[in-house]
């Protein structure tokens, strides 16, 4: 059999007429006449020399020959669709929007290199960076604002869904000429006897949850509550007290003049999550920024050394 002689279009005539039973109704099913639809049948039965179908009067059945013909069509078929559909997909990946609601620290140390990384692999699809308090970052991928969230572990919300990203330790962060930056360490019981400046409830709610895992003696009584990690470190630049942060803000802190600690009993780590909608299909330039993020961090889990802050 020469295969030049056989089309898609009759390929695609043969199994309507296969799956509907009749001409006439695979002649509406593809929106031809039943002359064309008989010549497509006409010119494949001709190209293969066999014949694909037994007509009566009243009914239209699949040969022998047809019969044995009919799944091989119908993969050729369902091959092709996944072809165009994996090219399809792959050709909009190169192009596109992202959208990503981050928490400020990490909006601000880890994201930026990620996305100049990720653009370096994807140069047409623009992503933008939705920086927010980590209540609001949920808010934004639960409204669907932003297509994907970065924050901190929680008890997520049943529309989202959270994959973990990587964990990070918390830093003691005080002035030079305070005491415990004579320390080459420190333990908590030491950093909670001094002036704490805290982040958001938030924040504070679930450092204490994991200070009190070690011991119900380590209460958490911050002397401010701010914001933002700038706030904060301006605040212990100044004298206001210390603070405690991941260490991802250990870059800001130069600036302020401000050192980092490491802070035994316990070492707590801040644990970092990816969240999008449950039940929403991710836009393919969405799911290649996710693939890329796994990418990019899986290999980055353990907790940052002293010497210098990770590179994301």
């Amino acid at each position: 059999m020469n295969t030049h002689h056989v089309t898609l279009r009759q390929l695609r005539a043969f199994l309507a007429i296969a799956d509907a039973g009749s001409f006439a109704a695979a002649a509406r099913r593809l929106h031809l006449t039943p002359s064309a639809l008989s010549l497509l049948v006409k010119e494949l039965e001709g190209g293969m020399k066999v014949r694909l179908f037994d007509r009566t009067t009243r009914s239209t059945e699949l040969s022998l020959a047809g019969s044995e013909f009919y799944p091989l069509a119908r993969k050729v078929l369902d091959d092709l669709a996944l072809a165009l559909e994996t090219t399809q997909d792959l050709e909009q990946k190169k192009r596109g929007t992202v959208r990503i609601a981050c928490t400020p620290l990490y909006a601000s140390t880890t994201l930026p290199e990620l996305i100049l990384r990720y653009r370096q692999r994807y140069p047409a699809i623009a992503v933008y960076v939705l920086d927010s308090l980590n209540q609001q970052a949920l808010a934004r991928v639960a409204s669907g604002e932003a297509d994907l969230g970065i924050a901190p572990q929680r008890a997520a919300p049943a529309e989202l869904v959270q994959e973990s990203l990587f964990r990070d330790r918390v830093w003691l962060i005080c002035r030079p000429d305070h005491a415990l930056a004579a320390r080459e360490r420190v333990t908590w019981t030491q950093v909670l006897q001094q002036p704490f400046v805290s982040l958001t409830r938030d924040f504070t709610t679930r450092l204490q949850a994991d200070l009190f895992k070690h011991s119900p003696k380590l209460v958490l009584s911050p002397a401010q509550e701010v914001s933002f990690i700038t706030t904060a470190l301006g605040m212990v630049q100044w004298g206001h007290g210390i603070t405690a942060q991941p260490g991802r803000s250990l870059p800001l802190i130069e600036p302020f003049g401000l050192v980092a600690r490491p802070i035994v009993a316990p070492v707590v780590h801040r644990h970092l999550s990816l969240f999008y909608k449950r039940g929403h299909a991710l836009s393919p330039a969405a799911a290649s920024f996710r693939e890329f993020l796994g990418e990019a961090v899986g290999e980055r889990r353990a907790p940052p050394s002293r010497e210098a802050a990770p590179p994301y």
